[in-house]
């Protein structure tokens, strides 16, 4: 449990948070509707307000998914499903802007729009989830708070592999989501962030990643706004030597032909 609280909530457990209070307040407001209705108010039980909060918080996360991640996706997304909420009195009542027609027309363009950028949606929902599991694995067994961020990649050694096997490494990684690679400069670099999304991302350095030069050495440096994401501040120089275990153990799995191990690990922090 104390492993779980180290990193602050993901922003996908901000919706089934705010799902369940709409639904909460729906059924306040019918109750209020309900109860005007027996004092002789003319309105409707529908709970109409609800559904205008609901719109506008989809609305709002989708800008705040923009500022984030940087992936448009998500504010035409969030601008669609917020016209669905607001336009959904329209189906069982005519005394709305909208109809049935353009609910159910919005409807297939939000469907037809999921289907056709499916792909950028799971792959930065797999980026993201992994890309904890690692920070949740280099923040095992660190406690000590002192010392926190430092904008200068960290020395982690060096990793034992000849130069095939770290790009089929390389490529395993990324084939499973658990990072993106780059390569500059004879520099392989292993990718990850909890923050902008790596699909929107072309330059390695402006997230945290993993270094590895031709001489085989191995440097790591955690972005600032992923080192923020813990509830503390950690010793940044351990958390850094940490996840550069992580990797130098992931390679020894590799090579070992053990890849399905570094699932498991990956999965199992949780």
């Amino acid at each position: 449990m104390a492993n779980q609280s180290k990193l602050r909530m993901s922003v996908g457990l901000f919706y089934p948070i705010a799902i369940l209070s709409c639904y909460i307040i729906a059924i306040i407001e019918w109750g209020i509707r309900s109860g005007l209705v027996k004092e002789g108010f003319a309105c409707s039980q529908f709970p109409l307000f609800t559904y205008y909060i609901c719109g506008c918080f989809f609305f709002a996360m989708g800008i705040f998914q923009w500022f984030r991640y940087r992936l448009w996706i998500y504010p035409v997304l969030g601008t669609l499903v917020a016209l669905l909420c607001i336009q959904a009195p329209g189906l069982i009542s005519s005394n709305t802007f909208f109809s049935k027609g353009t609910y159910f027309i919005t409807f297939f363009v939000t469907g037809l729009f999921v289907i056709l950028n499916w792909r950028t949606f799971y792959g930065q929902e797999r980026y993201e989830i992994n890309s904890r599991r690692l920070f949740k694995l280099a923040g095992e067994g660190i406690i000590e708070t002192a010392d926190g961020f430092t904008g200068r990649p960290f020395s982690a050694g060096e990793i034992e592999a000849s130069h095939e096997e770290m790009l089929g490494f390389a490529r395993f990684l990324e084939g499973k989501y658990i990072s993106k690679v780059f390569h500059e400069e004879q520099l392989l670099y292993l990718a990850f962030s909890l923050n902008k999304s790596l699909l929107a991302t072309s330059d390695p350095k402006e997230v945290s990643h993993v270094t590895i030069a031709p001489d085989s050495s191995l440097s790591v440096f955690i972005a600032e706004t992923d080192y923020r994401q813990y509830r503390k501040t950690y010793n940044f120089n351990q958390l850094c030597q940490s996840l550069g275990e992580v990797f130098k153990r992931f390679m020894v799995y590799y090579k070992q032909g053990l890849e399905s191990r570094i699932i498991t690990e990956i999965k199992t922090a949780r």
